[in-house]
């Protein structure tokens, strides 16, 4: 996703760029909000959420794009329609796919704080687990709020924290369960050392 990220970043740029040396008559705005709500949608993999409306997105975007390599400066009106068009388009995408994506990831994390608990994250690795704790808080704060995007972004923040809290805990339990089994591996055979040892005396 964030190679993906990065290319349609520099796509952006390019293009960008291109428009302003246009002149005035090229929708340089309606170019600039249409690749932000692309750029959104793309990041929070919202497609198959409302995946209509993305690819009506995408279609009229991809349109415009290529009247945009044309440098066409006649078919300017349908330019703008265009990117007007994937702008309404990758807002419906938005609205309808950040809630739901939401609730998604809280679920996701619901588990995740469970996994952490049992595990005695809390214990091991306080620091990531607070992190994402706070971050599970505040998100659910802002789900109860409507504001959908703050929530995938904390909650998306609580699942790194979480990943990491487990993890890290883990290691050290499956570190220590390791040096203990040697621990017993190595005492199981000094005790057949001393058995051998007493049937040869």
């Amino acid at each position: 996703m964030k190679l993906r990220l990065f290319i349609f970043k520099l796509i952006f740029v390019l293009v960008l760029g291109f428009i302003a040396s246009c002149g005035e008559t090229m929708p340089l705005k309606e170019y600039k909000d249409a690749s932000s709500l692309r750029e959104k949608a793309i990041k929070y993999e919202l497609q198959d959420y409302s995946k209509e409306e993305f690819d009506i997105a995408e279609a009229n975007f991809s349109e415009a794009v290529i009247l945009i390599d044309e440098n066409n400066s006649k078919e300017a009106k349908k330019l703008a329609d265009l990117l007007t068009t994937a702008s309404n388009s990758y807002q419906t995408v938005l609205t309808e796919g950040l809630p739901k994506y939401a609730e998604f990831l809280k679920e996701e994390i619901d588990l995740e704080r469970e996994y952490s608990k049992d595990i005695k994250a809390y214990k091991i690795d306080k620091e990531n687990y607070e992190l994402a704790e706070l971050n599970y808080i505040n998100g659910v704060e802002a789900l109860g709020l409507n504001n959908y995007e703050d929530a995938v972004n904390y909650f998306l923040q609580a699942k790194k924290f979480h990943y990491k809290a487990y993890f890290s805990t883990k290691g050290i339990f499956d570190e220590s369960a390791k040096n203990i089994k040697e621990a017993e591996e190595n005492i199981k055979k000094m005790e057949e050392l001393e058995k051998s040892s007493s049937i040869i005396n």
